[in-house]
């Protein structure tokens, strides 16, 4: 009788995984515990079968709340699709362990059990002595040498380098300085914090003792405002100098307003934080404000656009050009979208410029180029950004559009770095999130006496409005020479799909619908994956075919 099983050692979905795999040809089950246990499809998302379960779990990776679906794999783990790269750094960025997955990228091949409660709320992993359980050495002599290293800037480019420092000079004493009072957060996600479907609580990317667990020295709220180089030292706002061996600046971007007369009136904001959200939401309760025009056409603007419009509000969106999102669509995919956005209630005026903001005591309208005036009791720009270099520039850094930096992310100063929206590398900022997280990898590796390149890939834009589910990645158009194309357009749907291709590898994408095909565009551009010999399959709509070669790439690699 003592060999027999146990109702502590029997695991409560076992006998549940063992039938349904058997009795259901392409299904297998999914337990939640607590929860249900389900019949999926082969292929799906743990948080699609989790959302159809009504299993409760955040789901906010769809409107660009990257990190924020992690769940803990309670048995049958090698029955998910494998970890790419980018999960593998959102797991380690949150600081999660082996058994934890995300569930917008993990696709079920077989039975699988799952907690689907976030494990952010578990206490984090660390060493009796306080130190992360997973570091790199570090070039030794170096080690000794860089004792300090401040960085500067608190978004996702400084917090990623504190992190990858944390793991390369496990002994180096880490300050991270930053200008806001709140913790890292999502900042592609701040639109939903306008229409209130968002809290600030949800924005948070790291678990709150994220800084101490790894004994960095966070500073919340108080900007530096100088780097003495003969002195070595970052003074910030609070009167505070701060020595330093090595500094890294983050100091991210602001939003580029173009010369727009009238411009700072009450109800004329700009979007790229926390307290711009807030109040953009409180000015509307506030003011019951009805009409809004937003000036730009981009991916934020759009997303402001549908989270405004959620109000009540009447949107009216500018668009110098002759589609949306002329730099990631290209025409058939714009017409496309605008005629959704229609649908959404949001207006799209096409190859239209505002240059004239009216208001008395707030906002009343904006004027266009040709004379007209649109009424409007709320204004909203959202035409680009621009690096905020001045630190570096009075440090007598090399500063052109943003901060100069070499492949390694150096400054013209070999002991001060620069990563993220700031920096400008090989004569272009990228104001990119992935490029950031990307810079602050290789310049905590240089920092520790590594010899590491940025060499950026281009990566997915994605429209976070509910009910477009957009994909463009890489190349829009076909350049002339050895390249061709790949369209599959359902005639009187909105379903589009368009490869670019040269030399038969893949170099570019754009996916309007299909959203059960981004995962695998995005890793087939990014690898430029060879496509050659599935051309026909592709051309006739038969996609799984690129789902098989991006399968057969992951095995190899």
């Amino acid at each position: 009788m003592a060999d027999e099983p146990t109702e502590a050692t029997h695991h409560p979905g076992e006998e549940l995984l063992r039938v349904a795999e058997v009795v259901h040809a392409g299904e297998v089950s999914v337990t939640f515990e607590p929860g249900p246990t389900v019949l999926a499809k082969v292929g799906d998302k743990l948080l699609d079968i989790a959302e159809a379960s009504q299993v409760p779990i955040e789901s906010g990776c769809r409107m660009g709340m990257c990190g924020s679906d992690p769940v803990r794999v309670l048995d049958g783990g090698d029955n998910l699709s494998a970890v790419r790269s980018a999960e593998r750094r959102t797991l380690e960025r949150l600081g999660l362990t082996d058994g934890c997955r995300m569930a917008c990228v993990s696709r079920v091949q077989g039975p699988v059990v799952v907690d689907p409660r976030s494990p952010l709320e578990e206490p984090s992993e660390v060493q009796a002595d306080g130190k992360p359980t997973r570091t790199f050495a570090a070039d030794p002599a170096l080690q000794a040498a860089v004792r300090r290293v401040v960085v500067v800037g608190a978004g996702v480019a400084g917090v990623t380098a504190a992190e990858e420092l944390r793991r390369v000079l496990p002994d180096t004493e880490l300050l991270l300085v930053g200008a806001e009072p709140y913790d890292f957060y999502n900042r592609m996600a701040i639109t939903r914090l306008v229409s209130e479907s968002a809290s600030i609580d949800s924005l948070y990317l790291n678990r709150r003792d994220w800084a101490e667990s790894r004994r960095v020295d966070f500073r919340r709220g108080v900007p530096a405002t100088e780097i003495d180089r003969q002195n070595r030292e970052v003074a910030i706002a609070d009167g505070e100098r701060l020595e330093y061996d090595r500094v890294i600046i983050a100091t991210g971007a602001r939003p580029l307003v173009p010369a727009l007369e009238g411009f700072g009136a009450d109800g004329s904001f700009v979007l790229r934080t926390i307290d711009d959200a807030v109040q953009i939401q409180q000015y509307i309760r506030r003011t019951r404000c009805r009409t809004a025009v937003i000036v730009g056409a981009g991916l934020l603007g759009l997303e402001a656009a549908y989270n405004i419009a959620q109000l009540d509000v009447r949107v009216r969106v500018l668009d110098r050009g002759r589609w949306p999102l002329r730099r990631q669509l290209d025409e058939q995919a714009g017409a496309l979208v605008w005629e959704m956005l229609q649908d959404l209630g949001i207006e799209l005026l096409a190859q239209t410029e505002a240059q004239r903001v009216h208001a008395d005591d707030r906002v009343t309208g904006v004027e266009l180029l040709d004379g007209t005036t649109l009424d409007a009791e709320l204004c909203l720009v959202t035409t680009g950004i621009i690096p905020n270099a001045q630190l570096a520039e009075a440090a007598g850094l090399d500063v052109g559009v943003g901060i100069t930096v070499d492949g390694g992310m150096r400054t013209s100063d070999p002991d001060i770095f620069a990563v993220g929206d700031v920096a400008e590398h090989d004569g272009r900022p990228y104001g990119l999130w992935p490029a950031s997280v990307e810079q602050a990898q290789v310049a905590a590796a240089n920092v520790a006496g590594g010899e590491v390149v940025f060499a950026h890939v281009a990566p997915p834009a994605r429209l976070k409005v509910p009910g477009i589910d957009l994909l463009s990645i890489g190349a829009v158009d076909a350049e002339r020479g050895e390249s061709r194309t790949v369209v599959v357009s359902a005639y009187g749907t909105r379903n589009y799909r368009k490869l670019i291709l040269e030399h038969g590898r893949l170099t570019g994408a754009i996916i309007l619908g299909s959203p059960e095909l981004f995962d695998d565009v995005t890793r087939a551009v990014e690898t430029q994956l060879p496509v050659g010999s599935d051309l026909d399959a592709l051309e006739k709509g038969k996609w799984e075919a690129l789902s098989r070669a991006v399968d057969d790439e992951t095995l190899a690699d």
